[in-house]
């Protein structure tokens, strides 16, 4: 029965292993010993075989699967992987029975996972509701409408259409068997490859679907409850767990009540996806980070400590700032003083203590985040800030230029501006639904994004800034602007600042996009963060308003001296905040001062930056200085 579908994938894994890279080989290679175990009973009962052809293809089946073992990079542990391999080899030569088939096929699963770890996991909650209408669209024909391999045009089959329902193929397959089968498909059997024809989300959809039909309620409700009450599982069924694991390696190695909890999360996969997770990541990479160091491995350390903010706190820091942001603030410092005192070859005891502070501010954002959700007020609260604060920056700006340009009569570059400003929103907005839905953008690849327009930012803002200053100084420009000459400002200076606009807003959108995703996932009632978006645009505007109506109604030499002032403030917060970015990036390191954090200042407690914060004041003064000796041209 399985003769067409193990050797045309066989031949499939023979051309693909070469050249495929170590996780694509790792996926198929799960795939792979997957089916063994699965199907192995159809071959051989009780040490005889009882369908010729299912038996010479697992004897295939078993030797490919050592060859594509034996083909993985180097790394600590691919020994035991070969042996476990060609253990289940010679295990299928000799006939054994079935469970010691299983429990090979289980140990070089859970080995591949531990040495080369899980190639890919969902990036997001999978939509069961969207997976069954895709079911119904894709799947039927096959594997029938509730999913027990009884579809019409499964009749006849060779395999036949997996039946899903099966509790003991259930307990066989991982949910990263079932993506992978998706993706890839099965050659020269029924089983289509939808690898460009259905989205990534789509694929880890379908897999939960199809992979928790077997979950019966009574399970469901049982694993539901153990995973909420139950301290330490949670730990013990992370997301790589739960999509790398069959049920039976979990009843095996965790027992019956870890095993119903992973049915309750293949059948409501939104649980895993909570900031536990990220949580218990950023704890683990903490503890790695400790013991690497420990070992006297400071770049493992160092990677350690980093991934412990990048892929674990930063993914759940945004909706910590919606309930706590001073906590949120302390937390990012806290990882950011492990880093720094692996990066300076601190004593053992110093990084220790740096690395129990950060689990301990973990703890706290945990409970902070362990709520029911915000409620009316704060979830107004939230709202409100979060958009006048990320957008106050902007508007003051792009409000500096439209003044700026509209005294100088300068139709152009005021059409520029509103153009540099607008589609920086739209690129925002493209790079959020880029990040969301086609690439994986990765924390330390957001935070190098926002610190390098933070600082590309500032150096302009200062530019703009003493170039402003400058001319205030010039009686003759003073008086090119007042006769209202059409061609009051170059072409190099109005894309200038057009590309001010831009930077500015682009900086401040994409950020604003993601808090407001995190905080939608906080809230009880959505009408009230609502509320805020649009208070918070009424309260904007009227600053906007003020500032801009102020400005027109100031002296020209008064006016370009407040507006440069207001640039030069906007540089050194924009290059405080590009710098510690880039240090939460890990590209820039970070030795900490004993002053308080001003984040509407672009202040942070660190030497690089309040330095670099510094630095720019005094050149900022000595500039001032020497432009005021100058005598105003006549």
């Amino acid at each position: 029965m399985m003769k067409s579908l193990l050797r045309a994938l066989s031949i499939l894994l023979l051309l693909s292993l070469p050249s495929l890279s170590a996780q694509a080989n790792q996926a198929a290679l799960v795939q792979l010993v997957e089916y063994i175990g699965a199907d192995y009973h159809n071959a051989v009962t009780n040490g005889k075989i009882v369908t010729p052809a299912e038996y010479a293809e697992m004897s295939e089946f078993s030797g490919l699967l050592a060859r594509g073992v034996a083909s993985l990079p180097a790394a600590e542990g691919k020994q035991k992987l070969v042996q476990q391999a060609e253990a289940l080899q010679r295990a299928v030569a000799d006939k054994a029975d079935e469970p010691r088939i299983k429990a090979l096929a289980r140990s070089i699963r859970a080995t591949l996972v531990s040495v080369y770890g899980v190639p890919v996991t969902p990036k997001q909650a999978p939509d069961l509701a969207h997976a069954a209408q895709l079911y119904q669209n894709r799947c039927t024909t096959c594997h029938g409408t509730e999913g027990r391999g009884d579809g019409p045009a499964g009749v006849g089959l060779d395999p036949a259409p997996t039946n899903f329902h099966s509790l003991e193929r259930y307990n066989s397959r991982s949910l990263l068997g079932l993506y992978t089968t998706i993706t890839q498909g099965v050659s020269g059997t029924g089983m289509a490859a939808y690898d460009g024809i259905l989205s990534q989300a789509d694929r880890w959809a379908l897999a939960f679907y199809v992979g928790s039909k077997a979950v019966t309620d009574k399970v469901a409700e049982e694993g539901k409850t153990a995973f909420n009450t139950l301290p330490g599982l949670k730990t013990q069924l992370p997301l790589d767990a739960v999509v790398a694991k069959a049920p039976a390696d979990v009843l095996k190695e965790q027992g019956p009540t870890a095993y119903a909890a992973l049915g309750y999360l293949r059948t409501e996969p939104d649980a895993v996806f909570s900031k536990n997770r990220f949580i218990e990541l950023s704890a683990q990479k903490l503890t790695q980070a400790e013991q690497a160091y420990q070992a006297g491995d400071s770049a493992t350390a160092r990677a350690a400590a980093l991934a412990a903010y990048l892929d674990g706190f930063e993914m759940i820091e945004r909706q910590l700032a919606a309930v706590d942001e001073n906590l949120m603030r302390d937390a990012e410092h806290r990882f950011m003083a492990v880093r720094a005192a692996i990066e300076h070859g601190r004593g053992q005891a110093e990084v220790s203590d740096a690395i129990a502070a950060a689990q301990a501010q973990l703890n706290r954002a945990s409970a902070a985040l362990d709520t029911d959700g915000l409620g009316p007020v704060a979830a107004f609260s939230a709202s409100f800030f979060i958009l006048f604060r990320e957008g106050l920056e902007a508007l003051l700006i792009v409000t500096v230029l439209l003044a700026f340009t509209r005294k100088a009569n300068a139709a152009a570059a005021t059409r520029q501006i509103h153009l540099g400003w607008l589609a920086a929103l739209a690129a925002g907005v493209a790079t959020w639904y880029a990040a969301t839905n086609l690439i994986s953008l990765s924390g330390a690849t957001r935070e190098l994004t926002e610190g390098l327009a933070g600082i590309l930012a500032a150096l302009i803002l200062f530019y703009v800034g003493f170039w402003m200053h400058n001319h205030s100084q010039s009686q003759k420009w003073l008086g090119y602007i007042k006769n209202k000459v059409h061609n009051a400002l170059d072409g190099g200076t109005v894309w200038t600042l057009a590309f001010v606009a831009f930077i500015s807003v682009y900086r401040e959108i994409f950020e604003t996009i993601l808090f407001y995703e995190a905080l939608w996932a906080q809230v009880t009632e959505a009408t009230y963060l609502l509320y805020g978006i649009a208070t918070a645009v009424i309260a904007l505007a009227i600053v906007s308003t003020l500032f801009f109506r102020i400005g027109m109604k100031l002296p020209l030499s008064l006016f370009f001296r407040a507006t440069s002032i207001v640039l030069l403030i906007l540089s050194v917060i924009l290059l405080g905040k590009g710098i510690a970015a880039l240090q939460e990036a890990g590209t820039i390191g970070a030795f900490y001062l004993n002053v308080p954090t001003v984040d509407w200042l672009g202040i942070y407690p660190t030497m690089q930056g309040i330095t670099a914060q510094l630095l720019t004041v005094a050149l900022a003064f000595f500039l001032w200085w020497k432009g005021n000796r100058k005598m105003p041209a006549a």
